[in-house]
């Protein structure tokens, strides 16, 4: 056997080392300034990449220690792994973070300082178990053996191959500000711009929507407070950065889910979110939303409430308390996990009492049930606290806009309003059934069919997530041993049936899905072990999924060109423009904005880059803005002027009002204020509020003629009142004060109305039409009618 070769030079294994590293750092430097000199360094994605990174390996590292130490301490000893503890202690150290954010900014410590501070804190209170790990990592490699050890072959290493070329595309189509979606324009990354430009916690009474539980905002204002980063796209995409993250301790906790319920220490269960591929498609993608941040707690929930089932030991109820109060301070869909997972531990605690009160002395006593549940009750009130108690000063109504017919002294308060938050904020569409024999009922068929039923947000009427977890359930059947299974798919059950039972967004299951996944992992482990054929049943279900679903995986597409096209202007060193063109008009507007301006944004939602305060006046949406109480542009005017609005823009391709006393009264504000020298701005024209109010003028008498809903003749405009967003039994319309006389025709009320609606299909012919263009001058024209006033 030939001997190694030696060096070429004789020097001391130390010397050797350290002259290696010089002359790599040294080619490095080169390289560096090689390339810089063509292509300048300040122009390289990677670098901003790079701290993108470098920030979120801090953020997680600091809520996964201090989550970890958490739950160490306060867990059963003995009865958790590691992974177990990580799976659980992670979301519990988010909660404890964006507690941490609301603290700051009730004191008004929204700063960039806070964006290090904070987590510096929390790696601080973290860095024992950090600490204990690296020991034993040393202490395992002096003993010979490998710090880490992962053995993967066979299924679970394809699994795992797979597994990760899936992350790599969702990366892909996460990179980018492409990958934002609809919602996180205008609301959830909207929350986390408004709180870090403010520095403080502010209400939004002129957006509902923003003043709904947002943990997930919370947390991403964090994002938008890392110092270094001067283009917003960059802290658009270190928000992005973020929910991925999240979504990969997601996995963490569905890996370790799965091995519980399953009884088996299985690789490679994390791979089972490949069956489960919404998470690919638009509305359910990373797309800096909140559904992601609902499911990162899915999976921990279902294993800490199966563990809790067992004794009801006060700190798994604890911890319990902090990780369901961190799902409902994220959406309200949480309830969808915590009702069903709270209703089976208090079904377990009445139990487990009568058994003690039988003689069981293994149960354990009434008072320890009673502190058990009063901590995790507790626990989820105070995690909860912060903003129910913001919404309480803010509107005098803790769960503001919801029961304001509740907490009647909500403020700002529209008539009717609860109705309002109940058809329209939630879209009446596809809210349940009201009978309760029928919502039960459509509600037990649509826990089990909810895969292969279209609602809302499918792709094609297929079913791109669930359906693998459905057709499963009937395996659990022909398994022994599996009592943890039977309670597993039975809480996934009522998590899907407790959705079924309330608003069929499909879109909103992405926050349950995690424990799904779970459990169909789990399921799956199971029924592979059962022999060759089980194996061929398993293998058959997982394939036909992965097969049909190959072109679901892509459904991104766009999202991922556009990851690639701001990847390779690096090379032709136009990363800074490529950077500046995402939403460029909405940042654009805004810059032209003074700092202190209120903008209110009319019958669009779209906001994010305006970077400036901004009100709403969509009916359902907001509660400043009621158009049934405005006759005249003044009216308008004086009610924006009384908020403190100094400009308003609109989209004039937007489609009609929702009640054409709106359509009228903004058309004509916009006419008389300034409206036709409006600056553009995209898809935006916005202009300044005047100092003079446009002349007082009587209430508009109004001639229709042949629209839907209203019959021919004349209406004062307040009659015009019928929202068309409202289901038909609630729509209201008036009749007209004056009709014409048979068979004379509506037009012979011209003289007395000062606009006129009139439909495409009934304009006027002759000398009528004639006399409507010469005393009469068209605001708005659409495919199904116009609007004119008088000249």
């Amino acid at each position: 056997m030939p001997s190694p070769a030696k060096p070429l030079l004789r020097l001391p294994p130390g010397l050797r080392g350290w002259l290696i590293g010089a002359v790599g750092v040294a080619g490095a430097i080169l390289l560096a300034r090689w390339v810089g000199a063509r292509l300048p360094v300040t122009s390289w994605l990677f670098l901003q990449l790079a701290a993108i990174w470098a920030w979120q390996v801090v953020l997680a590292a600091a809520c996964a220690s201090a989550g970890y130490r958490l739950v160490d301490r306060t867990l059963p000893a003995g009865d958790w792994t590691p992974l177990e503890k990580l799976a659980v202690g992670y979301p519990a150290g988010v909660v404890l973070f964006v507690l941490g954010i609301y603290v700051a900014g009730f004191m008004h410590l929204l700063r960039p300082a806070l964006a290090i501070v904070l987590p510096g804190i929390f790696l601080a209170i973290g860095a024992p178990p950090i600490v204990h790990c690296v020991r034993g990592w040393r202490a395992a490699r002096a003993a010979g053996g490998a710090a880490v050890r992962i053995e993967l072959g066979g299924l679970p290493l394809a699994a795992t191959v797979v597994g990760l070329l899936l992350l790599g595309v969702l990366y892909l189509g996460a990179l980018s500000p492409d990958a934002i979606n609809y919602d996180a324009s205008w609301q959830h990354l909207v929350i986390a711009q408004d709180y870090a430009r403010e520095g403080r916690i502010v209400p939004f009474p002129g957006d509902w929507n923003k003043d709904l539980p947002h943990l997930g905002s919370v947390l991403n204002t964090w994002s938008f407070l890392v110092p270094g980063f001067a283009t917003p796209a960059l802290r658009w995409m270190t928000a992005l950065h973020t929910e991925f993250c999240v979504f990969l301790f997601t996995l963490v906790g569905v890996a370790a889910t799965a091995r519980w319920f399953a009884d088996r220490q299985r690789p490679a269960t994390w791979t089972a979110f490949a069956l489960f591929p919404g998470i690919f498609c638009y509305d359910s993608n990373i797309g800096g939303s909140a559904d992601h941040f609902l499911g990162l707690f899915a999976a921990p929930l279902l294993l800490l409430t199966g563990k809790a089932a067992a004794r009801l030991e006060r700190g798994t109820c604890l911890v319990w308390g902090v990780v369901a109060g961190g799902a409902l301070l994220t959406k309200a869909q949480g309830v969808y996990l915590c009702a069903p997972f709270a209703a089976l531990l208090g079904l377990r605690a009445i139990q487990l009492g009568v058994a003690r009160a039988r003689g069981d002395r293994d149960a354990p006593p009434p008072s320890a049930i009673a502190q058990a549940a009063g901590l995790a009750g507790a626990a989820t009130v105070a995690v909860l606290l912060p903003h129910l108690a913001s919404n309480l000063v803010f509107f005098h109504n803790p769960v503001y806009p919801l029961l304001q017919d509740v907490f009647t002294g909500t403020t700002p308060h529209l008539d009717g309003a609860a109705s309002i938050v109940k058809t329209m904020l939630a879209d009446w569409r596809y809210l349940a059934p009201e009978p309760i024999a029928d919502k039960l009922r459509e509600g037990a068929k649509l826990a089990f069919n909810f895969s292969f039923v279209p609602h809302y947000s499918y792709v094609n009427n297929l079913p791109v997530f669930g359906s693998v977890f459905t057709l499963s359930l009937p395996l659990v059947l022909f398994l022994r041993d599996a009592r943890r299974l039977w309670l597993g798919a039975a809480l996934a059950l009522a998590a899907v049936f407790t959705w079924a039972l309330t608003y069929w967004l499909d879109r909103n299951l992405q926050g349950v899905t995690p424990a799904l996944i779970a459990i169909t992992a789990a399921i799956l482990v199971r029924a592979w072990e059962v022999g060759l054929y089980a194996r061929v049943g398993v293998a058959a279900l997982v394939a036909i999924q992965l097969a049909w679903a190959g072109n679901v995986y892509f459904q991104g597409a766009d999202r991922m060109s556009g990851a690639l096209h701001l990847l390779r202007s690096t090379m032709i060193g136009r990363s800074a423009d490529a950077l500046a063109r995402y939403r460029s008009d909405y940042v654009a507007l805004g810059r032209s904005l003074p700092g202190d301006a209120l903008l209110m944004l009319h019958d669009s939602h779209s906001m994010l880059g305006i970077d400036r305060r901004v009100v709403l006046d969509w009916v359902g949406f907001q509660g400043l803005f009621d158009y049934r109480l405005y006759k005249t542009p003044r009216d308008l005017y004086d009610r924006l002027r009384a908020l403190g609005v100094t400009h308003v823009a609109w989209s004039p391709s937007s489609p009609p009002a929702r009640s054409k006393q709106e359509e009228l009264i903004f058309a004509a504000f916009a006419d008389a204020c300034g409206g036709r020298d409006a600056r553009r701005f995209g898809p935006l024209s916005v202009f300044p509020l005047p100092a003079a109010p446009p002349p007082a003028s009587a209430p508009y008498q109004v001639l229709v003629v042949g629209l839907g809903g209203y019959a021919d003749g004349l209406y004062p405009v307040d009659a015009l009142s019928a929202c068309e967003e409202l289901p038909p039994r609630l729509q209201r319309h008036a009749a007209p004060s004056k009709t014409s006389a048979p068979p004379a025709p509506a037009w012979t009320l011209l003289d007395e109305a000062n606009a006129v609606f009139v439909a495409t299909a009934a304009q006027p012919e002759g000398v009528t039409a004639a006399r409507l263009d010469r005393e009469f001058r068209p605001l708005r024209a659409y495919q199904a009618f116009r609007l004119l006033v008088r000249r």
